[in-house]
């Protein structure tokens, strides 16, 4: 356990630190907080989800070869902000991934009751990537990706259409993430559980957030 506890440091302090800088997410810092506040667990790694614009021919599943991104973001965006980000590429290409947790588990048991939370609320390709003296890593990824050809030899897609479709998955990967946080918390933490009605508010903010994106 000494390793486990080691290297728990190390990453509790490159989190913070990160966090002073601005390079965490804000609207995951406090479940990163939490997760790191368990005895049994810490975090390594995140992102709660984000819309990327790159310069790629063609993206394969782990990005491509000549895979250059350009900008991102962590919320949702106008089409003038893509537009503009855009401006001179003649490769575009609007993407939009879920939230990623990389945790840390000090044993086995408690690795798999994270896998079982995580596809439970919608973060079905999770699972545990590696095992060793620093913990069992285990991986809850969303399931939201859309790739969305901008611009391309053979034409152009509207700006508008590719920026509300990414909109639109990037809220229900927030969504999927809220949901994902109030089972951990619950579960590992005894904290109450979101009700239903809760649950739907959340999703009407998600909707109210894509609304207002028209002039950044």
């Amino acid at each position: 356990m000494r390793e486990f506890h080691n290297r728990k440091k190390t990453f509790l302090d490159r989190l913070e630190r990160e966090a002073s800088q601005g390079r965490v997410d804000g609207d995951i810092l406090p479940l990163l907080r939490l997760l790191n506040s368990h005895p049994s667990l810490y975090t390594t790694s995140s992102c709660s989800g984000r819309i990327m614009l790159a310069e790629v021919p063609w993206p394969s599943y782990s990005k491509g070869r000549g895979f250059r991104p350009v900008a991102k973001w962590h919320h949702p965006v106008s089409p003038r902000q893509v537009a503009s980000a855009a401006a001179g590429l003649r490769h575009a290409w609007l993407m939009v991934r879920g939230a990623i947790l990389h945790v840390a588990a000090a044993d086995l048991k408690t690795a798999r009751q994270l896998v079982q939370i995580a596809r439970e609320t919608g973060h079905k390709h999770s699972g545990i990537i590696a095992m060793g003296r620093g913990g069992v890593i285990v991986e809850m990824l969303g399931e939201e990706r859309l790739d969305i050809p901008l611009k391309h030899p053979w034409g152009e897609t509207s700006i508008e259409a590719a920026v509300d479709a990414a909109n639109k998955t990037l809220a229900l990967a927030k969504v999927r993430l809220y949901w994902l946080a109030a089972r951990l918390e619950a579960q590992l933490f005894g904290i109450e559980a979101p009700t239903p009605q809760e649950l739907g508010r959340a999703v009407r903010e998600a909707a109210r957030c894509i609304s207002t994106t028209e002039d950044f």
